[in-house]
């Protein structure tokens, strides 16, 4: 899905059509978090990767600033 390919570390695929899943890894490639993303609309999808902290070119092509190289998810917060 070319909206997919303007966010930085994040890989679209599309053979769990059935069950569409978005699947987050750490540096470790361990997987942190899955999200089913079947009854989400587009726009929630987009929503929930920029409240994650992924970062959004504005074009293809666009070069990623240092501070956003990484992978993108915060840290948890410590639960007082």
């Amino acid at each position: 899905m070319e909206r997919w390919a303007l966010y930085h570390n994040l890989e679209y695929d599309s053979s769990e059509e059935k069950n569409p899943r978005l699947i987050f890894y750490n540096d470790k490639d361990e997987v942190v978090k899955t999200v089913p993303v079947k009854k989400m609309k587009a726009d929630e999808i987009s929503s929930l990767l920029d409240s994650l902290g992924f970062y959004k070119r504005s074009q293809k092509g666009e070069e990623v600033p240092e501070e956003f190289q990484h992978f993108p998810l915060r840290a948890p917060r410590d639960e007082l």
